[in-house]
């Protein structure tokens, strides 16, 4: 019994077991294979359906049945999850070519549940045949199942490209898909267009795809944001409801006959409702007199009939704003390949389905080939028999028993023993002339079939041209128009920025990346562009980072320290009081792990896109690039710098109008002061040049802009600070080493924070375990350049200053 027991330490086990379970979940259970863009429950339901002979001309057969014929087989989990599984892939709401014809009660778009699986009956349409098109010609590999008493395929041979066709979702551990269906006509266009020319990147592709293609249509609305979001596989896609004006009698409907995919329509109304009453508690007419569902077996139809002073574009761009008429699809395009999670682009998930088609057709083109050869030898020596046939005859007659029949046919007339046994099993009415006439033209066409399939093998045009042939196939027999509209303009949605009222607003963007808009008025500012918002205040968890005041119909550019660049519109922020939280950032736009918002730029209406930016590195280098390469930017970003490896933004710097003297601080203490105007305006994808020559070890803390009307202030790792007067510093030429502004560095710890602080004003400094200390800079001495400087924050031994920002005074102004 002893040597059954095994000690093990409970974390590690714990972390080998949770590993091994999710990687399980992950690669058996709710991440598609990108080759057939089956989840294993998708796959095991078609092929038991094949199995069970439900083609799409035989007659349905009970859901019970085919779920159970599904777990007592292949997939040993929960009869709900198999039956759900199954009812998605009928739903034409939910699939946008249903992989299963439903018949009785499969659900509604309004969330509706389907009936019980003993009432409701499926088969597979023809495009669920296509899916295994092939399967007994040893296309694909097979495995045991779960008991060891069966196989399952382990991929279908899929002829259509499911998985971008009907795209899939999935919540793994620590993982989620979520890949939007797509047109199948354009799939295949692009598919063609990559086997004729392989080096296609996406743009090329996306002149074929024009985006995703929602079965309950809709309108794409940030079409130009596509491009990077099938360029990296991740992504955020806006989709509206489509609308249009009637006017009926003395009234007017604003009518949805299409809503964005996966909303419900009853969730819509009741959104309106909220809305309406809450319109009403603040005393405002919102123009609803009423709202009714109008839907049918013809399709969707959303009625809001309006009052008659009601101002319809505003009322439109309000329902947009409050209710899911205006949703969300957040892509995250994670696929299975070769057994892997793996995150993919547009052109490897259609590469992948090409690799597979050429794996299939290959084994496919073997197997009949196999096949020929074998028929062939069989029918040489049938032939051969034929025209012998006495001797045949004599040798059958003669013989003592079957086994010396055969043998001595062998030796007699040279055939072998598989065509012997062929020649024994002949019937007599096979000895006829026009028998033997039928056996050389199969012979002559066996031959023509080998000699194409041989073809096929050793060329791969010819391999390649019957993809294409078949692809043709798919999209002449399923191929059908777009549904979703894509808006590639935001021209198209001008008749949006109307709606909007004309605002001053401060935006703010806190440490936690929460993002808000305040009106203007609830503070005093600067002035236009400025960052200093007097008696800004966000709560005791969170900060203030970044500050601009700017006007809601304006754009703001949003550089990362990834070096990326995001646009989205003012106005989507909403509009809220100073003492809410707001959005997190990620309601805008699409973040990675670990990169940060590091500046904010705002544009005006008329596109004010003439300025120069200079963006600062970590290691070092610089780049200036006009505001007008980013004017494409959406949410879902575009490369602003390309970054060498380990390489971080740590600041962006706008230019008004004219160049200025900028001053760079490194962390181990070295600054260099130079004019802006030492660096040439590149391209928005360049890499930049050397801003300051950098020993081992040291990096780029900041960049401040010199303003002699205020000082630099400088907070080191272990609580030492000064302020220092611009005047200390000279000009110098970029690219150089700098000169010191800080000494005895090993002393008073690195450089954590620099900025241009003007009398008054109060910091923050926060530290690694946690506290937050509160310092006005006028108790800050103002010291030279080369001085170590004086103890702001006496820290214990092992705590450190880990960031500083600027706040108001606590004195009210």
């Amino acid at each position: 019994m002893d040597d059954k027991i095994f000690i093990k330490d409970f974390t590690e086990e714990l972390k080998t077991s949770y590993l091994l379970y999710s990687l399980s979940v992950i690669v058996s259970r709710a991440i598609p294979d990108v080759r057939d863009g089956l989840k294993p429950v998708q796959r095991r339901i078609l092929y038991s359906m094949s199995e069970l002979g439900l083609k799409h001309n035989s007659s349905f057969k009970k859901n019970a049945r085919i779920v159970g014929e599904v777990m007592g087989k292949y997939h040993p989990h929960g009869d709900a999850a198999i039956y759900d599984a199954l009812v998605r892939m009928g739903q034409p709401f939910t699939m946008r070519y249903p992989l299963v014809e439903a018949q009785g009660n499969f659900g509604s778009i309004d969330g509706d549940p389907p009936a019980a699986m003993r009432y409701t009956e499926a088969r597979m349409p023809e495009l669920g045949e296509y899916m295994l098109k092939d399967i007994e010609k040893e296309t694909v590999d097979f495995r045991e199942n779960f008991d060891g008493s069966l196989s399952e395929p382990v991929v279908l041979p899929t002829m259509v490209p499911n998985l971008l066709m009907n795209g899939a979702s999935g919540i793994a551990v620590g993982m989620t898909t979520n890949i939007p269906p797509h047109n199948l006509n354009e799939l295949v266009a692009a598919l063609k267009l990559l086997i004729e020319k392989p080096e296609s990147e996406v743009a090329d592709l996306l002149k074929y795809i024009k985006g995703p293609d929602f079965p309950t249509g809709g309108l794409v609305v940030d079409g130009e944001g596509l491009k990077d979001l099938y360029e990296t596989g991740r992504g955020k896609i806006t989709i509206r409801g489509k609308y249009r004006i009637e006017d009926v009698g003395k009234g007017t409907s604003i009518v949805f006959d299409e809503i964005p995919y996966n909303v419900s329509k009853a969730d819509i109304i009741e959104q309106i409702v909220r809305y309406v009453v809450k319109a009403k508690e603040q005393k405002k007419d919102v123009g609803i007199k009423d709202v009714r569902d109008e839907s049918d077996k013809e399709g969707i139809r959303l009625v809001i009939e309006l009052r008659r002073n009601a101002n319809v574009k505003r009322l439109i761009n309000d329902l947009f704003k409050h209710t899911n008429l205006q949703s969300y699809f957040y892509v995250q395009m994670n696929v299975i390949d070769n057994e892997k999670p793996t995150l993919m682009n547009l052109k490897g998930l259609l590469q992948s389905f090409l690799d597979h088609r050429v794996n299939v057709i290959t084994r496919r083109t073997q197997y009949e080939l196999e096949k020929a050869r074998k028929r062939a030898h069989i029918v040489e020596g049938l032939i051969k028999a034929v025209q012998g046939i006495d001797t045949v005859v004599e040798i059958i007659r003669n013989s003592e028993n079957p086994q010396e029949a055969l043998k001595n046919l062998q030796e007699t007339i040279g055939v072998s023993e598989e065509q012997a046994k062929a020649i024994a099993d002949m019937r007599l009415i096979s000895l006829s002339k026009l028998e033997s006439t039928n056996l050389s033209e199969e012979l002559k066409n066996l031959y023509k079939d080998i000699e194409n399939a041989m073809d096929i093998l050793q060329k791969k045009e010819r391999l390649m041209e019957v993809i294409k042939e078949e692809l043709d196939e798919v999209a002449n027999k399923f191929g059908d128009k777009r549904r979703t509209e894509i808006l590639y303009n935001k021209g198209d949605l001008a008749e949006e920025v109307e709606m909007i009222q004309d605002e001053d607003v401060v935006i703010v963007l806190t440490k936690w990346g929460y993002l808000k808009a305040i009106p203007s008025s609830e503070y005093k500012v600067q002035g236009r562009g400025g960052k200093g918002v007097k008696g800004l205040k966000i709560s005791d968890e969170d900060d203030v980072k970044e500050v601009i005041y700017t006007n809601k119909l304006s754009k703001l550019m949003l550089f990362s320290s990834a070096g990326k660049a995001y646009q989205i519109n003012a106005y989507e922020i909403e509009t809220t009081s100073k003492s809410t939280k707001g959005k997190h950032i990620a309601n805008f736009i699409s973040l990675d792990e670990g990169e940060e918002i590091k500046s904010i730029v705002a544009i005006s209406l008329d596109g004010d896109y003439d300025k120069d930016i200079l963006i600062f590195t970590k290691q070092g280098k610089v780049k200036r690039t006009s505001l007008r390469e980013f004017s494409s930017a959406r949410a879902s970003g575009i490369r602003a710098i390309n970054l060498l490896d380990n390489d971080v933004v740590v600041d962006v710097v706008l230019l008004d109008g004219s160049d200025r003297d900028l001053l760079i601080v490194t962390r181990l203490g070295m600054s260099l002061m130079f004019n802006s105007s030492q660096v040439r305006t590149m391209g928005r994808t360049a890499m930049g040049v050397n801003s300051i020559k950098l020993r081992e070890g040291d990096e780029v803390i900041d960049v401040v802009k010199v303003d002699e009307g205020k000082k630099l202030l400088l907070i080191t790792e272990r609580g030492y600070g000064k302020r220092v007067s611009f005047h200390s510093y000279k000009p110098q030429n970029r690219g150089g080493i700098g000169v010191k502004t800080v000494r005895d560095i090993s002393r008073i710890g690195p450089i954590v924070a620099t900025m241009s602080v003007e009398d008054g004003r109060d910091i923050l400094i926060f530290t690694k375990k946690g506290k937050a200390i509160r310092v006005n800079v006028n108790n800050i001495n103002v010291l030279g350049r080369i001085t170590q400087g004086v103890i702001i924050v006496r820290l214990d031994e092992d705590d450190s200053v880990v960031g500083v920002i600027e706040v108001q005074a606590n004195e009210e102004e």
